[in-house]
């Protein structure tokens, strides 16, 4: 939610680190997406959002890069791992992780 400075507060008490951002979707993009909010919030037992399944997504997308591909630019290689590296360590959208 915008607090109305433009800054997003989120769950977590981290509200004030997180950055607005504003997505369009498809009508099939977004019944996805919602498809994957309910999915997870079956998995997880907890309330979760669209964008806790999309940052799950996130996360998930950076973890496939790193396992199952060979993503060819050393420099590209290093910023997916230490995206997701860091993404995990500042986790405040709990067990929204696939």
């Amino acid at each position: 939610m915008d607090g109305g400075d433009g800054e997003v507060r989120g769950r977590g008490g981290a509200g004030a680190d997180r950055t607005e951002v504003r997505v369009r979707f498809t009508p099939e993009e977004r019944a996805g997406l919602t498809a994957l909010a309910a999915g997870l919030r079956g998995v997880a037992e907890s309330e979760l959002s669209e964008e806790d399944a999309l940052v799950a997504a996130l996360e998930h997308a950076l973890t496939r890069l790193i396992d199952d591909f060979e993503v060819p630019d050393p420099t590209a290689r290093e910023e997916v791992q230490r995206a997701r590296d860091d993404l995990r360590a500042h986790w405040i959208r709990g067990a929204a992780t696939l």
